[in-house]
């Protein structure tokens, strides 16, 4: 019967939005000065680091179990489970890590064996759709793209511990942003142990866990809430200043910025109908996050296939008007498959200061390329489907975008296909899709983060784009070892994508978000992780 009351108050909260969120958790949950709830729209999908993809299990991830580097308050990278930064051969291509003395929170000690277990896992597996991150399209580990296809073993994996303290890894090229990468969960370790122990129930429930990083998980109740406790294992405990992180899965950022109000909860996110309200309050924050939303164009739809199509509907978006008008949570235009705050060049210099823009709007060329695309294809009308998350900021701007499309090129009819996340994401892997408004994270500061997903064969080039100029643009560019004529190959590349119009950058997130004045310490990264929670504190 309680268990039965509290999903009817769950239900209540989020219809009504009269009820606080602390109805719909345990009192024990509410605030109490050494425990800090956030309000969250997704719920974790994996804990298990070598299937997790998405931002919100990233983040739980990064808050239980530590890597060899993290990155600080400013986005710098520095030692989290090594001892400091790694020593690089001459030539580039052997990186090598001493390890703290850490223990994973049943006691045992964290060893190199730890990460070469983990990642002879992932490379391996075929379901971990994050594995070509350690190939030639990420970190470039020796024979991890060989490894991936299955064409070699796991154990001719680029990596091996040459004591319990001391890991070396061993690259097939240098790469300029590896280090990078390695504050990126993909890369963390696993205790081999426990999960060969736990087999396929390992990380599915916090029983099935194990945490070395600055708390661990002891509530995850699917699509309410999940709950994280200091781990007092952690090798810098010290340094972690609150008991408990309470995280409640709420769609509705209504019902959680009422919480907030009432106190009940110290974090929320907002939306477009909430920013004017709170904009100008002393809890409002607002940060241009690494998430770039986009059309993506399934090349197998007989009119996608048009270059002119394409190019028309790329052309005709009014980005201005809709991050400034719509979305109004500091959003903004995207003109460039790169973002902005993504990396500096050789030059000091943002990588988007320097590259040129590209899909500004253009109406009338908007309608010139229309016209010919409809002669091209002998028709006076077109039907697309867009698919689109059935969650803001994607269901704001996808209704946006059916309206202004829709009158500003005549005879287009766009048909909406809303979804949850996971299921728009199968149905785009399936290629059951015309046109995608889709989002990606970088997962490294580096424009290949978002460059690699266009080449052939990229499991995330959903569209299947093919272009040898491209391509071969974007092997040069891997191979170079001048970061300035590296720095212009990868330029070069963006400017034969887009002027191909694979793709349609719109824009590039806003977070709006409320947060308790006496609250410090959530960081928000661009990069990677999207937010960090281990110097999280209260203050008086």
């Amino acid at each position: 019967m309680k268990r039965r009351l509290k999903k009817i108050l769950v239900t209540l909260c989020s219809l009504t939005m009269v009820f606080s969120l602390v109805a719909c958790s345990s009192s024990n949950d509410s605030f109490d000065g050494k425990t800090v709830t956030l309000a969250k729209e997704l719920d974790i999908i994996s804990m298990d680091s070598s299937y997790a993809t998405d931002g919100s299990s990233f983040e739980a991830i990064q808050a239980t179990v530590d890597g060899l580097l993290t990155v600080d308050a400013d986005g710098n990278i520095i030692p989290a489970l090594a001892k400091d930064k790694a020593k690089i051969s001459e030539d580039g291509l052997t990186y090598t890590y001493e390890l703290k003395d850490a223990k994973w929170d049943n006691g045992t000690t964290v060893t190199a064996n730890d990460f070469v277990y983990a990642w002879q896992r992932t490379a391996s597996s075929a379901d971990a759709e994050y594995n070509y991150l350690y190939g030639e399209d990420g970190a470039c580990i020796a024979n991890a793209d060989a490894v991936t296809s299955g064409e070699k073993e796991a154990s001719e994996l680029g990596v091996k511990a040459i004591n319990d303290t001391t890991l070396e890894i061993t690259l097939s090229k240098p790469c300029a942003y590896f280090e990078s990468l390695m504050s990126f969960p993909v890369f963390y370790p696993i205790n081999e142990a426990f999960a060969t122990e736990k087999g396929d129930q390992y990380a599915l429930t916090p029983e099935n866990m194990l945490a070395c990083g600055a708390y661990k998980m002891t509530s995850w109740e699917t699509g309410s809430k999940y709950v994280l406790e200091k781990n007092e294992s952690y090798y810098d405990a010290d340094a972690v200043k609150v008991d408990k992180l309470v995280f409640n899965i709420v769609k509705d950022l209504s019902s959680s910025a009422l919480a907030f109000e009432s106190g009940d909860v110290n974090f929320t996110k907002l939306n477009k109908d909430l920013v004017d309200k709170y904009k100008g309050s002393s809890t409002y924050t607002e940060v241009l996050e690494g998430y770039l939303w986009y059309f993506q164009y399934n090349y197998a739809n007989e009119y996608l296939a048009n270059a002119n199509i394409r190019k028309a509907i790329s052309l005709a978006i009014d980005k201005e008007d809709l991050v400034n008008n719509v979305l109004k949570d500091g959003s903004i235009v995207a003109n460039g498959f790169v973002p902005t705050e993504l990396t500096t060049g050789p030059d000091g210099k943002d990588y988007r200061e320097t590259a040129p823009t590209y899909m500004e709007t253009n109406v009338e060329e908007a309608k010139k390329a229309w016209e010919a695309g409809l002669k091209e294809l002998g028709v006076e009308s077109i039907t697309l489907s867009m698919l689109f998350d059935n969650a803001d900021p994607a269901k704001s701007a996808a209704e946006y975008l059916q309206s202004n499309l829709q009158s500003t090129l005549e005879g287009l009819t766009i048909e909406m296909v809303a979804q949850e996340k996971n299921n728009r994401i199968e149905m785009q892997k399936a290629r059951d899709f015309d046109i995608s408004l889709t989002r990606w994270g970088p997962d490294y500061a580096d424009p290949t983060t978002y460059l690699y997903l266009m080449t052939t064969g990229n499991s995330y080039n959903y569209g299947d784009y093919s272009s040898a100029e491209y391509d071969e643009k974007i092997k040069e560019a891997s191979n170079e070892q001048n970061m300035e004529t590296r720095w212009q190959l990868l330029k070069d590349a963006e400017g034969i994508c887009m002027q191909d119009y694979p793709v349609a950058p719109i824009f590039q997130v806003g977070g709006a978000s409320l947060i308790s004045e006496n609250v410090k310490g959530i960081e928000t990264h661009a990069v990677g992780v999207p937010y960090i929670y281990k110097n999280v504190e209260i203050v008086e």
